[in-house]
């Protein structure tokens, strides 16, 4: 059967996978930029990368887990939109504690011009990171990794 002829699902538990899992990666990135300051000022740029794409994955694979088969186009652009939202809320909350925290030097100088240009643009990193870690391109793997995990374990003897 199609992909797109399967009776859609609520997407919103693997909002609740992405955004638990971005929480938990962001707090493992802040414990070893703690730990190590000297790594963590030369990987942050990419741990934001990592992140995202870490929770988009992880999501991915529980809901492939749960049905054998990719996300459906409604689905695909709920989920997508969903977790970009949720990305960019906590985004700006970490962003809002930076600053307040006064991590970010010369914020108060920015115009509220530059702060939303800069806000947009995370928001489009975003989306980006999320349609291509929910594409079929990247549930394929999962898919076929799935399928073969399940088919060993059904074929090994009862003992």
């Amino acid at each position: 059967m199609d992909v797109e002829q399967v009776k859609s699902v609520s997407v919103w538990p693997y909002v609740g996978f992405y955004t638990l899992m971005m929480i938990g990666l962001t707090a493992v990135f802040i414990i070893f930029a703690l730990l190590f300051p000297s790594l963590g000022d030369s990987i942050g740029k990419a741990a934001g990368f990592g992140i995202s794409f870490g929770s988009t994955s992880f999501a991915s694979y529980k809901f492939i887990r749960k049905y054998l088969r990719l996300f459906n186009r409604p689905e695909y652009w709920k989920i997508t939109l969903y977790s970009t939202l949720v990305s960019c809320v906590l985004s700006f909350l970490l962003m809002g504690l930076a600053v307040a925290g006064g991590a970010v030097p010369d914020s108060d100088t920015l115009p509220p011009l530059v702060w939303i240009f800069i806000l947009l643009l995370a928001g489009l990193v975003a989306f980006g990171i999320n349609a291509a870690g929910y594409s079929s391109s990247i549930g394929k793997t999962y898919l076929k990794a799935e399928l073969a995990r399940q088919a060993r374990t059904s074929s090994e003897p009862f003992s």
